[in-house]
């Protein structure tokens, strides 16, 4: 057999994968903290270059992102299947999603608020979902906060009911799937 028609299979270890995905979410969150630090902005403010900084760091949270959350979305989907409609994780797993198109509904929302400059120079937003207004450097650190815990809360509960109760086979059919995206 040629070496042009031998199949591959090429194969990775889910968790692993989502989990080095998660380390470089944290890494990226870490990277606007530092933009937003009063080191680099002067007063602890989003201001002027650190705004184009914070945009580009940004971008990643608005689209890329969503690579991450279709791979969680379909270990999500085989778990559904294997533990059935009687388990109560259900709702947990239905919020999981929830909160990815929450978070990526949020960091584009700032995007829109870091695109535009205000004439009085005041760095404001009107956020109705926090009862007023906040800063943009409030939105943020909000937005920051629900990430860490979103994956805090996956790592704890999504991946160790996963090592608890996919097969091998499954692993594998995650797996090739997870690969495709």
């Amino acid at each position: 057999m040629s070496q042009g028609s031998r199949r591959t299979s090429l194969t990775v270890d889910p968790l692993a994968l989502l989990k080095r995905e998660h380390r470089m979410i944290l890494d990226r969150l870490a990277m606007v903290e530092t933009a937003m630090s009063p080191r680099s902005s002067g007063s602890g403010a989003v201001k002027g270059t650190n705004r184009d900084t914070l945009r580009e760091l940004l971008e990643f949270f608005t689209g890329p992102v969503y690579v991450h959350f279709k791979r969680e979305e379909m270990l999500v989907d085989d778990l559904r299947r294997i533990l059935g409609r009687k388990q109560e994780g259900q709702e947990q797993f239905q919020s999981f999603l929830d909160e990815h198109r929450a978070l990526k509904a949020d960091a584009t929302a700032v995007m829109r608020q870091l695109a535009r400059k205000r004439t009085d120079g005041q760095d404001v937003v009107a956020s109705k979902a926090f009862g007023g207004l906040r800063t943009l450097t409030g939105e943020l650190h909000a937005l920051i906060r629900r990430y860490r815990v979103q994956i805090a809360c996956e790592e704890r509960l999504l991946f160790a009911l996963a090592e608890m109760r996919l097969t091998a086979e499954q692993w594998r059919r995650i797996s090739r799937r997870m690969l495709q995206v």
